[in-house]
């Protein structure tokens, strides 16, 4: 369950290969323990969320999430990316539909998926900076009973702050399994079908939301 989608999850598509340790601080960047920051911020809302999670219940810690997310993610950038050439053959309404559907499938991936007081724990390690100027956080994910899973956050400064752009399951990017399955529906069922595949998986989600 913890392993693909963490985005709703759940993007420089190898984002492991291009890191470059102990790169400089571009000029105007941030430092890369900033975008640390934003992550262990993120886990920590994710926590008050599994811990409060009788209290809150289903529609409360969709609630609790949703600015997290906002605030967290580049979703529209996290929408470009993983529709890769198909965004270029989209107009802004379909655009908008799109990062729209991916906004509440990720945040009720973790409204549902993280619900249980305890069951997982978060770690933040150190953070690095990549060749092109993209922060690399490394964190851990343990679930009760359970190794640790690797998660590797990609973040992209945004002015002075980062927001993610993908995230590494024990070294699998969410968003080259997003790009891959999208591109093939595209290519055989168009846009039409694409939203409704999200929004299928959604309800799907919200159903075993408690």
């Amino acid at each position: 369950m913890f392993r693909t989608h963490f985005f709703g999850l759940g993007f420089a598509l190898c984002a492991a290969s291009a890191v470059a340790s102990a790169s400089p601080t571009p000029a105007g960047k941030p430092e890369t323990s900033a975008a640390a920051e934003a992550v262990s911020r993120f886990h920590l809302t994710l926590t008050d969320a599994m811990r409060r999670s009788a209290v809150l219940g289903c529609e409360g810690r969709y609630k609790l999430m949703q600015p997290a997310v906002e605030a967290t993610f580049d979703l529209p950038g996290i929408a470009a990316r993983a529709l890769r050439r198909h965004w270029k053959t989209l107009d802004e309404r379909q655009r908008e539909a799109f990062t729209t559907a991916m906004r509440t499938s990720f945040i009720t991936t973790y409204a549902t998926e993280f619900s249980t007081p305890g069951a997982v724990s978060f770690a933040t390690g150190q953070s690095e900076r990549m060749a092109n100027g993209d922060a690399l956080v490394h964190t851990t994910l343990t679930p009760k009973g359970h190794s640790a899973i690797t998660l590797d956050y990609v973040l992209k400064a945004q002015g002075e702050h980062w927001q993610v752009v993908n995230v590494l399951a024990d070294g699998v990017s969410d968003l080259a399994l997003r790009a891959s399955q999208y591109d093939g529906l595209m290519k055989s069922d168009g846009m039409a079908a694409l939203l409704e595949k999200i929004h299928s998986q959604t309800l799907q989600l919200k159903a075993r939301c408690k």
